[in-house]
């Protein structure tokens, strides 16, 4: 096995061939892989063709995987439920009009998984099952570029505070601060150090930071508004467009993703596993 590593010409993110990662893999590949991720931020593996239960035996190698339930009011079939751990994202409906998977349709914009949870998951992986024709592209910003690169009078503004981040299920609209005990919702450092690179990121996103601790609503607002502006910059993104086999990690704490828009009748369904990770505040 020899493992090839090709860059992309973006801020983040690289190509790895070479690897069948459905097959069991030795210590030392696993630590080589888990380097390459931190160190690229978001990695692809095309041509891979595995199991559920094969993803996430992968998964296991980088971490406790997290199996987290699915919110009661999800009416979708048991592919979603059957293996714990598994979750598609799929806008695919069945013949009784039910969605097949999870977040189905349209634009989605940016964000971090479970940052509304006390504990983020660290890192979260995608198969491409069935990929549209047009769009449904997923696109990584890279938050410890973005940090680096933000204006001065913006890092005073965070470094040191804590977000509110929420998560009431929409896509593309702020969430509804009007009864937080309905939703989930978390306070996270504004700005994080990562646990095993030290290098600092920015950990705020448009779908789900809405306020920053001591200060009112819209002067906190503003702030956040102008950091995902800088944040969202082409500068800082990768772009994936998606085939089937593709097998996509990222490190969920360095980086922010966002869906492209897609057809509702243009199927698309992806696999997802993903990490489990710590508390980021005491």
């Amino acid at each position: 096995m020899t493992i090839t590593i090709t860059s992309t010409d973006a801020a983040l993110g690289a190509r790895v061939t070479g690897i069948d990662l459905s097959q069991e893999l030795a210590p030392e590949t696993v630590e080589e892989l888990r380097a390459i991720i931190h160190e690229h931020l978001v990695v692809v593996f095309p041509d891979q063709d595995f199991s559920p239960e094969e993803q996430l035996r992968f998964a296991e190698y980088l971490g406790p995987v997290a199996r987290r339930k699915l919110p009661e009011d999800y009416d979708i079939p048991d592919s979603s439920r059957e293996v714990p751990g598994i979750v598609y994202v799929s806008n695919i409906r069945t013949d009784d009009g039910k969605v097949d998977g999870v977040i189905p349709d349209g634009e989605m914009w940016f964000h971090h998984d479970t940052c509304y949870k006390p504990e983020p998951d660290r890192f979260t992986m995608l198969y491409g099952v069935t990929v549209p024709n047009n769009g449904g592209h997923t696109m990584w910003a890279n938050m410890v570029r973005a940090w680096e690169t933000l204006p001065d009078d913006l890092k005073a503004a965070l470094k040191g505070r804590k977000a509110l981040n929420v998560y009431d299920y929409a896509t593309i609209e702020r969430p509804d601060l009007s009864d937080l005990d309905k939703v989930e919702h978390a306070w996270q450092p504004a700005v994080v150090t990562h646990p095993v690179t030290g290098r600092d990121a920015l950990f705020v996103n448009r779908l789900m930071s809405c306020q920053l601790d001591g200060l009112d609503d819209a002067e906190g607002l503003k702030i956040l508004n102008a950091v995902f502006d800088h944040a969202e910059q082409r500068q800082f993104i990768y772009e994936h467009a998606w085939s089937v086999g593709d097998f996509v990690i990222w490190d969920n704490l360095a980086c922010t993703h966002a869906r492209t828009h897609f057809d509702l009748g243009d199927d698309r369904r992806l696999r997802r596993s993903k990490v489990g990770g710590a508390a980021l505040i005491d």
